[in-house]
């Protein structure tokens, strides 16, 4: 088996960072692409509670899907720093909203073989959503296509 393609979910969590470690390192074994992705969940496109005054005063629109969007940017390049500084050669950074088991497994089934893998932490920051509604882990590693790592 080889893994051209390395899919990470991140998410800021110590458990996306050791995903990040481990994709590093089998890349370094495949010569992988490792692709960083962070997917915000369904934002409101409203503006967030607290900045409705500096909203009026500045004349800016901010809405919650503007910050959580920005938040995941910084979340990638962290990560991808992160994996530079491991010794990753090629790395990729996306950001996607939706639901994250979903737009992760329709990322899989657009531009990823049988052959490669996702790498990802078996808990995130959702913790308690997890509990409640199954992991996002565990939902990817069912409907995928490809080989799914998760790291404790």
């Amino acid at each position: 088996m080889t893994f051209a393609k390395l899919l990470v979910a991140v998410d800021g969590s110590s458990h996306s960072d050791r995903a990040v470690e481990l994709a590093v390192d089998i890349a370094s074994h495949y010569e992988s692409t490792i692709t960083l992705m962070h997917v915000v969940d369904d934002p409101r496109g409203s503006v967030p509670h607290g900045l409705e005054e500096f909203e009026r005063l500045e004349h800016i629109h901010i809405t919650e899907r503007d910050l959580l969007q920005s938040a995941g940017q910084r979340i990638v390049l962290e990560a991808e720093s992160h994996a530079y500084a491991l010794g990753a050669n090629k790395v990729e950074t996306v950001v996607h909203s939706g639901n994250p088991a979903v737009v992760i497994v329709d990322h899989i089934d657009e531009s990823m073989s049988p052959s490669d893998a996702v790498v990802m932490g078996r808990r995130g920051l959702g913790d308690l959503g997890g509990l409640l509604l199954g992991s996002v882990s565990h939902r990817v590693a069912q409907d995928a296509t490809c080989a799914v790592i998760t790291v404790q």
